[in-house]
């Protein structure tokens, strides 16, 4: 028997909250920003407790994995690469080829089959990290592509 569950949800608040107490620098609000395509998230059945959740996204005209998180109690674990899995899925049902991503930690993204790209060749997906030493200064992760 699985010990979670995962759901597609219509809260971004909540999912928002989790991403930002994870390390992601989402804002945290309770409207639904443009772009969300779908949200996710992955629940421990015994406890309720969020787990991990993701967001499909469709940013300057390509569709990107919006948001991934794994609560850090529960990483290594396997469920980021689930959550990616599902993300994966339903892309390829909407006809999606590739998908997009910023990857704060690119060789963990590596490692499941994404390439990074170089930022000249890359669509305008770049996000500003608030908590890296260089707080204040646009810093940025790797851009990613994963072919589907």
């Amino acid at each position: 028997m699985k010990s979670y569950i995962i759901k597609e949800t219509n809260d971004f608040y909540s999912l928002a909250q989790f991403f930002s107490e994870n390390g992601l620098e989402t804002s945290i609000q309770k409207t639904t920003p443009e772009g969300i395509v779908k949200m996710w998230c992955l629940e421990d059945v015994k406890t309720g407790t969020l787990v991990s959740a993701a967001t499909l996204q469709l940013l300057s005209g390509v569709h990107t994995l919006g948001d991934l998180a794994v609560r850090e109690d529960f990483r290594g674990q396997g469920y980021g690469k689930l959550m990616q899995e599902l993300v994966f899925e339903e892309a390829r049902k909407l006809g999606i080829t590739e998908l997009w991503g910023n990857a704060k930690v690119p060789a963990y993204y590596l490692n499941l089959g994404w390439e990074i790209v170089d930022w000249e060749s890359a669509p305008n997906i770049s996000l500003s990290c608030k908590t890296c030493p260089q707080r204040g200064v646009k810093c940025f992760p790797e851009i990613i592509r994963k072919k589907l």
